[in-house]
């Protein structure tokens, strides 16, 4: 921008000239009126420029605060990747997305995570795969949950994409219904790796070891990633996991390949190291891990603060628990203290004869617990339901 004043003084003294070379002059004089010309265009341009960018961002900023619910300070982040001009476009695809069940708060979700949502075209590219959805059952209650987790499923074409990978899956579990839990439980599976190279081959390379349908349905519907892993890799656990003696036709088999997938060979001698402290061989571990795979995910501070309790405070032998190694998952602060504490004051106000086992002790549900170890003492010792739950909802128990 050249200021009115630079311009004034140029002319004056280009004026001066005039008695030197009158030819000279006029060519200065008139260089120097086109730069004065262009200056006020670039200076109209800049500041009609400048006002309607401004008026879009605060427009785009309004528009997410007061539609969409966002905050005004993640409204004006999201401002500088998506543009809105007007109010028709995106009431048209808030509109849409309400009738297949999303709350403000879900549309606040899903715009905080791609914004762009606005760009897409509703008739022709949003309400198709909404349609598609729910068409193989996706309820309204889920279709919330599964974009804005996966919100490259509005990215991706319907025809070379969504529709293809969803035959693949129906080809694999046994009806809609599962397609729908997979899609809740692994929204990813619609649009991420490469489900030909990796989650095809790997489901038949379990059906080639014998593994039944309903135990591949519950693997690739509960255990998301597992499915989609390295195929290379998913043979040699399967291999591993027949040899350590898993029967394929019992659920314990998925369970042990989703567990052994995850865990490297440092990780998996780690394991061994820590029971091995409990006076277990290297067979009590493959047998827990046959009866329970999932105990080798618990962590060394965990297994050793609950072996700790068990042996050393209750008294239970280390042999035993290896009979038993599901009860390694559960609380320690929520579920074993608490039940034990229970036990041990029935004992000692003699309610109790010392025959029962910790596994039932652990094993029974909340409520038949309550009914056998606590509600049946009622009359003798009506303030224990009170210690038990004192003792369950507090933080510091150890």
């Amino acid at each position: 921008m050249v200021p009115n004043f630079l311009i004034t003084r140029l002319t004056a003294t280009a004026s001066s000239f005039t008695h030197y070379n009158y030819k000279g002059t006029l060519i200065l004089l008139g260089s120097l009126l086109l730069h004065r010309r262009n200056a006020s265009l670039y200076l109209f341009r800049s500041f009609t420029s400048d006002t309607n960018n401004s008026k879009g961002v605060t427009f785009t900023v309004s528009y997410l605060v007061n539609s969409c619910g966002v905050s005004p300070e993640l409204a004006k982040k999201l401002s500088k990747k998506v543009h809105l001009k007007n109010p028709d476009g995106p009431n048209a695809v808030l509109d849409l997305l309400k009738t297949y069940g999303f709350s403000k708060t879900h549309i606040a979700n899903l715009v905080a995570k791609y914004p762009m949502v606005f760009a897409i075209k509703v008739e022709s590219t949003l309400l198709p795969k909404l349609k598609f959805l729910r068409s193989i059952g996706v309820s309204d209650t889920d279709m919330p949950k599964i974009l804005i987790a996966n919100y490259d499923i509005l990215r991706r074409s319907l025809e070379k994409c969504l529709i293809p990978r969803y035959e693949v899956l129906r080809s694999i579990v046994r009806d809609d219904d599962e397609v729908v839990k997979v899609l809740r439980n692994a929204p990813f599976s619609f649009t991420y790796c490469d489900i030909r190279k990796h989650f095809v081959r790997n489901i038949e390379a379990l059906r080639q070891c014998g593994v039944p349908q309903a135990s591949i349905s519950l693997f690739v519907i509960h255990f998301s990633c597992a499915p989609f892993a390295n195929h290379s890799r998913f043979v040699e656990t399967t291999k591993i996991v027949e040899e350590i003696g898993f029967d394929p036709l019992k659920t314990t088999f998925v369970h042990a390949v989703k567990v052994l997938l995850y865990l490297s060979k440092a990780n998996w001698e780690s394991r061994f190291k820590v029971y091995e402290r409990w006076g277990w061989d290297r067979e009590m571990v493959f047998q827990a891990f046959r009866k329970f795979p999932s105990f080798l995910n618990l962590s060394e501070e965990m297994v050793t603060k609950k072996m700790n309790f068990l042996v050393n405070d209750m008294g239970l032998a280390s042999e035993d628990i290896a009979e038993y190694p599901a009860i390694l998952a559960y609380s320690l602060e929520r579920r074993i203290i608490p039940r034990f504490a229970v036990v041990k004051i029935l004992i000692s106000k003699g309610l109790l004869v010392n025959n029962w086992h910790f596994n039932s002790l652990l094993w029974l549900n909340e409520e038949k617990f309550l009914k056998k170890f606590v509600n049946n003492f009622q009359k003798d010792l009506p303030h224990l339901q009170d210690v038990y739950t004192d003792l369950i909802n507090c933080q510091n128990v150890m």
